[in-house]
């Protein structure tokens, strides 16, 4: 029979051992989770500020800050916190809107940056031998094309 107190020391080793993977993986479903969070707040912003956009053609130059507004915030009013991380900052949110014919065209670029940083990317290097590694930035797009209604 062996002792259990002689077991003790290696529950303990195994637990070492493997709490690093399920770190990694909680923390990556963290930010699994948060990117497409982003991804479909920016999407629906998009698709907002076109809509208001689209609703009258004659006033299409005096309506864009008005939907840039609601890009970025949500609301017409640039007040509040931004729909997304540093959303207020123009180089890191991009709003390009354009206008052929009767239809509104609207494109945003946002950078993402990972919550943890470079210590994703480095950590799924390290585990998987330098093979798959990935930058700390995402280029997120979104565009959205609606018919003027006016």
């Amino acid at each position: 029979m062996i002792s259990i107190h002689k077991q003790q020391g290696a529950s303990i080793l195994e637990f070492i051992i493997v709490i690093p993977i399920l770190l990694m993986f909680i923390v990556l479903v963290s930010e699994v989770g948060i990117l497409f969070y982003t991804v479909n707040a920016l999407n629906k912003s998009t698709q907002d500020a076109a809509r208001f956009l689209s609703q009258d053609s004659a006033s299409y130059n005096t309506r864009l800050a008005t939907a840039e507004n609601l890009l970025r915030y949500g609301s017409p009013n640039a007040t509040g916190q931004p729909l997304l991380p540093e959303g207020n900052n123009t180089s890191k949110l991009v709003f390009i809107s354009s206008t052929a014919a009767n239809h509104v065209t609207i494109s945003v670029t946002y950078q993402h940056n990972l919550i943890m940083g470079t210590a994703l990317g480095l950590l799924t290097g390290l585990s998987t031998g330098g093979n798959l590694g990935f930058n700390n930035t995402f280029q997120l797009t979104a565009s959205s094309v609606m018919r003027f209604t006016q």
